[in-house]
């Protein structure tokens, strides 16, 4: 099994950095792996979606089930070529800034030729995890919500 992971800090409120995870467009505005997101189906505690991109230099897709939960949204995949497929986004709220966490699995199911194929795909996975950490820092932040203000004071 493959493993991309990354991490980045995000000035957003965690609400916020959630729905960014699950808004389409936060991926297709920025040079990620993902051309486009399809929402299917909302369910009780997240989504189905169709996923359009590429894997590697190929385009694919998958349709996965986005499971919500206070601070992770897990992503399983439905149907797609890989074997399977699972990613966690894990949202931890810290002092000044969200903590953003990307993890993806890959399992390819070539049999013996699958560390050739994770060989030859690794770096791309990696590079590919780090521009949608990049991609979603940048659209929590510049849609984020404004901070409260106390009123006015009294004159």
């Amino acid at each position: 099994m493959m493993v991309a992971e990354a991490s980045i800090l995000v000035d957003s409120p965690i609400d916020h950095l959630r729905e960014i995870v699950l808004d389409p467009q936060a991926y297709a505005a920025a040079d990620t792996k993902v051309r486009g997101i399809t929402v299917e189906e909302r369910t009780a505690d997240g989504l189905v979606a169709r996923i359009d991109g590429s894997l590697g230099p190929f385009r694919s897709f998958i349709r996965a089930r986005y499971t919500v939960a206070p601070e992770r949204i897990d992503l399983d995949m439905l149907e797609g070529r890989m074997r399977h497929f699972h990613a966690v986004f894990l949202l931890e709220p810290g002092p000044t800034a969200v903590r953003l966490t990307h993890r993806e699995e890959y399992d390819f199911g070539y049999g013996a030729l699958s560390p050739l194929v994770e060989w030859a795909l690794r770096g791309w996975a990696q590079r590919s995890v780090e521009a949608e950490v990049r991609a979603l820092k940048r659209a929590a932040e510049a849609a984020a919500p404004a901070a409260p203000t106390a009123g006015p004071t009294p004159g």
